[in-house]
């Protein structure tokens, strides 16, 4: 009891952790005006909702299969060297890198190079390539990428200056693996891309399939809509056919939202 005592009286010491901040340390600091991201979207009316693209940030894109999330990377990856002419990092393992820079270039130069109806303009081509010049990289895998060696890539772009990475799509990380250990590993990659985002001060971009939807509207109540010009949110029906998509369609959704900045 004396032992308990004296080491509640007089030998207890505060816990300090370095952890915490107190409010009037902070004031100063965020006593400015609140500013547009670093980047920008490349259409004006998304850049306006979202007030810009931020680093330090993680954003999820998610769309039905063969919708175009590919051609917004593109866009975006253009748009970044072209406009912000900063560096890019890209993860595409299920495309060969060569069809990545053609089709990166076909944004660049707003030309064809990667369809061999439309003749090849060589001068268009290498202007696209001075314009890309080394503000482009791709991590060099093919079908087969794991999340040590994504991350490391991370890593080794951000030495080379790259700020904006690309992981198209995050789910070939988790190819042949059971759907239990699959969403742990999307938990775990989630909170670590958002930690590197941070760390880094650099925004990364996932892009995401989606899991299909319980149940169907019928073909006539879509025909009917599409008369009608609706296109999208439908309801429950697949995603490429209009169906809506809700954030819990995300592969590994529960850890994506919690980690996510923006899920799109």
């Amino acid at each position: 009891a004396k032992a308990a005592h004296k080491a509640l009286l007089w030998d207890a010491k505060k816990v300090t952790t370095g952890k915490l901040v107190m409010a009037s340390a902070v004031h100063d600091a965020a006593k400015v005006p609140p500013t547009y991201g670093e980047l920008t979207w490349p259409f004006p009316t998304l850049n306006k909702k979202l007030r810009g693209v931020r680093y330090g940030e993680t954003i999820y894109l998610g769309a039905g299969v063969k919708c175009g999330k590919s051609e917004l990377l593109n866009e975006l990856v253009a748009h970044f060297i072209k406009f912000h002419d900063i560096k890019v990092m890209v993860a595409k393992p299920e495309e060969d890198n060569r069809k990545t820079y053609k089709l990166v270039a076909n944004k660049i130069a707003g030309k064809r190079f990667h369809d061999p109806d439309v003749e090849f303009d060589e001068e268009a081509f290498d202007e696209a390539g001075r314009v890309i010049d080394d503000k482009l990289a791709m991590v060099d895998i093919y079908q087969n990428l794991d999340w040590g060696t994504l991350k490391d890539a991370i890593l080794e772009a951000h030495g080379w200056g790259a700020k904006a990475v690309f992981i198209d799509p995050i789910t070939v990380v988790t190819n042949g693996v059971n759907a239990a250990d699959a969403n742990t590993m999307l938990q775990e990659m989630a909170q670590s891309l958002s930690a590197l985002a941070k760390d880094l001060n650099i925004v990364i971009f996932i892009f995401c399939h989606l899991k299909a939807h319980d149940g169907n509207i019928s073909k006539e109540q879509r025909i009917k809509k599409y008369k009608e010009g609706e296109y999208w949110d439908l309801g429950n029906c697949p995603h490429e056919m209009g169906g809506s998509i809700f954030s819990t369609q995300f592969a590994g959704s529960r850890a994506m939202m919690r980690s996510a900045h923006l899920m799109l």
